[in-house]
């Protein structure tokens, strides 16, 4: 794939099927009228994608295109934008990882509270290393700066609960231990919190990755009981941008379990609620590095989750201590 610098090859083919009036072309025609090879013509086509736009060649004699699914660009996204975050929005079309860019923020600029928003991510990065495969335009890819020095120590462990029960809400789903978003038993989404300290300062940084278009004909088979927004029936017809609707959504949730957090018994109450996981089994890695099989009892307070070995004695794990699949 050839980086974001425009050929004449890509304006001239760009006029030709984007300009489309019935969106129906010959193939032929296109490559003859342009004299563009079938290689350029497919590399174009690649390009057109990355920047949001939809192709599909028919029957190899016709390319039928579409319109974009409404962007998140700031123009497209103002009017639905929190104004707290409007002077400090920070729009990419394709960016490595909206979580390393917003730590990187946080180490180079005076930052209070910043939005981080994504079309596509090259590296989207999920819990304990692993990788966030999105595609562009589909979903909502985005991380939240805020400044969070007056909170106390002892409620920084509520702050993955906080965001995966907003996750949560705003998309009628349910959640997975520790991160997972997910709706009949399907993935549809995940959270991400890291916290960094710059001089006396603590920051927080929430990602979301949460899949909102798509049907199941276009989610990878290499992805394993994922879903979409969409797939479920879960978008209203009514949202004139409903990428854009939902992020507001999450973000005003996002906003308000922060301020409710003193109240951990209400939010601990609500999450614990929304767990599916209750009486799975699970393996973790114990202390000694051994690998203990059981179930899953129950959420804690502190965020991590009380489990039941084979003879029956409870413990509490964290997150770090499960394997990729811990479910079985």
């Amino acid at each position: 794939m050839r980086g974001y610098e425009v050929t004449k090859e890509d304006k001239l083919l760009f006029q030709q099927i984007f300009g489309s009036e019935d969106g129906l072309l010959e193939l032929d025609k296109v490559l003859n009228e342009g004299k563009i090879s079938k290689s350029n013509f497919y590399k174009s086509l690649e390009y057109f994608e990355k920047l949001g736009f939809k192709s599909t060649i028919k029957q190899n004699k016709y390319i039928q295109t579409f319109k974009s699914k409404s962007r998140l660009t700031p123009i497209d996204f103002f009017d639905f934008c929190p104004r707290r975050f409007i002077k400090d929005y920070h729009y990419f079309t394709t960016v490595n990882s909206t979580h390393e860019y917003a730590n990187r923020l946080i180490k180079t600029k005076a930052v209070e509270q910043a939005l981080i928003l994504a079309e596509y991510q090259s590296s989207g990065r999920g819990r304990t290393g692993r990788k966030w495969f999105s595609k562009l335009g589909k979903g909502i890819l985005a991380s939240v700066i805020l400044n969070i020095s007056h909170m106390k120590n002892s409620n920084l462990n509520m702050l993955p609960i906080a965001i995966s029960l907003s996750a949560a809400e705003i998309s009628n789903a349910k959640i997975s231990w520790p991160n997972d978003i997910v709706c009949n038993g399907k993935k549809i989404g995940g959270t991400l919190v890291s916290l960094s300290i710059k001089g006396e300062e603590k920051y927080a940084v929430f990602s979301l990755g949460l899949n909102v278009f798509g049907d199941k004909n276009t989610i990878p088979a290499s992805i394993k009981n994922a879903t979409t927004m969409e797939n479920e029936k879960l978008i209203d017809s009514k949202w004139q941008n409903p990428r854009a609707h939902i992020l507001k959504k999450w973000l005003e949730s996002l906003e308000q379990k922060i301020k409710d957090i003193n109240d951990s018994d209400n939010i601990f109450e609500s999450w614990n609620k929304m767990l599916i996981d209750k009486g799975r089994k699970i393996f973790w890695i114990n202390s000694k590095g051994q690998k203990v099989h059981g179930r899953f009892v129950n959420g804690c307070e502190n965020g991590n989750a009380l489990v039941e070995n084979e003879k029956h004695q409870k413990f509490e794990i964290t997150a770090e201590e499960t394997p990729f699949y811990c479910f079985k």
